[in-house]
């Protein structure tokens, strides 16, 4: 009951944002994956709030840095990136109408983030971004192959990256499968707003 009250506060509040702030984008609303298919291939939708901000802060970002939102849906983390000096921000989902929403809510925006159509079991190209970002947002099996993918990346073009994971319920995967350790933390009243920040030292 309570967390039904908050969610429908949340959407309440990001509606008016999008409405007064944004342009009129569709950040706000959350999406559930209704298909059977889509199920087994991703969780819920729900837009990234101030914690991703505040991670991200804590890093040293330049105009060499290249970020890439892991399940973007409809952009609102992407929106957030664009704040900060990276020199390519990009995301990529399974669902194309997120996809479609997404772009047109950045063009809206004016903004030079851009999203892309990808299945988190098959997509390799890694190579080109040394931050990552992910909203709790596969089942845990396709979490695991895309960090699986993810270090083949790292060893196959060796780098500094860093993982910013919000609501973490894969983590003990990132250090049982990846060489990326814990670096950072911030705490949520309710464990989905509990973001945690991962490099491979």
């Amino acid at each position: 009951m309570i967390l039904e009250l908050l969610r429908k506060l949340y959407q309440a509040r990001d509606t008016l944002a999008d409405r007064l702030f944004r342009h009129g984008c569709d950040f706000a609303a959350w999406v559930e994956p209704i298909e059977a298919a889509d199920k087994s291939k991703r969780n819920r939708y729900q837009p990234t709030g101030s914690q991703l901000r505040l991670i991200l802060k804590t890093c040293s970002i330049s105009k060499d840095d290249a970020i890439l939102d892991i399940g973007c849906g409809k952009g609102k983390a992407m929106y957030d990136m664009a704040r900060f000096p990276f020199g390519r921000v990009e995301g990529y989902d399974y669902n194309e109408q997120l996809v479609k929403i997404a772009n047109d809510n950045f063009k809206k925006l004016g903004s030079r983030c851009r999203a892309f159509q990808a299945d988190a079991n098959t997509f390799s190209d890694y190579d080109d971004y040394n931050f990552f970002y992910a909203y709790n947002p596969f089942p845990d099996p396709i979490f695991s192959r895309m960090l699986e993918q993810l270090q083949q990346s790292i060893q196959r073009k060796p780098r500094k990256c860093t993982l910013i994971y919000l609501n973490p319920e894969c983590h003990d995967q990132i250090l049982q499968k990846t060489d990326f350790r814990m670096t950072g933390e911030h705490k949520g009243i309710i464990s989905w707003f509990t973001i945690r920040k991962y490099e491979n030292l």
